[in-house]
């Protein structure tokens, strides 16, 4: 099967080699994200850089909108809502430096910058806000009207700290390791840290693996932004070839304070690679002591 695969994807390389080696389309944006802490009363510029891809010119539009909800993946969901109508929020507090450039055109292969200004009113809440900048690709008819149909929209994050009284805390949500583990390694661990606090940090996150002699190896499981009330996944691997035993892990994250938080799982490893030839040697061994006592007689 894998033969007829590979067969397949080679005649088809051979026939489409255009399509194999297409230059990529549409509108590119970039940074990917901006992280400012700005106090209240305080504004700050920041610029994002569009890029056509297209052979032709592209017309283009500038969306902004909220997100407060981020998947464990680290995907936002995004929306053009505020929470509460009698309140602003990051997406009311930025605005096009120069309002002409919230839309307009790109030439092909040609880049732009726009600026944004961030500005902060002087009674906006402690902690962290969050937004997105958009760019949209607008595809326009020969009469100069709006086509319908899928439009390509690139963003850049952006992420706000308000200073004031604000709570950095941290818990570990999800730990969940097997009890039991029958085969060799390595083994594949994962977790999930929650931001319980008021404001974004950075959260590292790792695994202590404790033997019963007292041994200990360190797990990397990565390292995440999380914004207020979500949660992330962290993953690792232990790549000990043939663990066994009694083994205590102590999954451990940092908060934005930079504290720890942390919990502790029992594993044990018991291999049947190990244990089966092991069980079979007993049992042999046994067989030949009972056969031994019946039929030799030491003298």
């Amino acid at each position: 099967m894998k033969k007829i695969f590979l067969s397949i994807a080679a005649a088809l390389f051979v026939a489409l080699p255009v399509a194999a080696f297409a230059a990529p389309t549409g509108i590119q944006i970039s940074p990917l994200s901006y992280n400012y802490e700005i106090n209240p009363g305080e504004s700050k510029e920041v610029s994002i850089n569009l890029t056509n891809l297209n052979a032709a010119p592209l017309n283009y539009i500038v969306e902004i909108e909220n997100f407060d909800q981020v998947s464990d993946e680290g995907a936002p969901s995004f929306t053009n809502e505020n929470v509460d109508n009698s309140v602003t929020s990051l997406k009311d507090w930025i605005s096009v430096k120069n309002i002409s450039e919230k839309e307009g055109q790109i030439l092909a292969k040609q880049s732009k910058d726009i600026v944004f200004k961030i500005s902060i009113p002087t009674g906006a809440e402690p902690g962290g806000h969050y937004a997105a900048i958009f760019a949209k690709e607008v595809r326009k008819t020969e009469t100069g009207g709006t086509q319908l149909g899928i439009a390509t929209r690139v963003g850049t994050l952006v992420l706000v700290s308000v200073p004031g009284e604000v709570k950095k805390t941290a818990e570990i949500s999800e730990f969940n390791p097997p009890s039991f583990f029958w085969k060799g390694g390595p083994i594949d661990l994962a977790m999930k840290v929650k931001n319980t606090g008021s404001v974004h940090y950075d959260s590292t996150g790792s695994v202590e693996v404790k033997s019963m002699l007292g041994t200990k190896t360190m797990i990397d499981m990565g390292k995440h932004t999380i914004i207020p009330d979500n949660q992330r996944s962290y993953s690792g691997t232990w790549a000990k070839k043939y663990p066994f035993g009694r083994y205590i892990l102590k999954a451990q994250a940092t908060d934005g304070a930079d504290q720890t938080v942390s919990v502790e799982k029992v594993l044990w490893v018991l291999p049947l690679i190990i244990i089966i030839p092991v069980v079979v040697a007993i049992v042999i061994l046994i067989w030949v002591i009972i056969y031994l006592r019946r039929h030799v007689k030491i003298v």
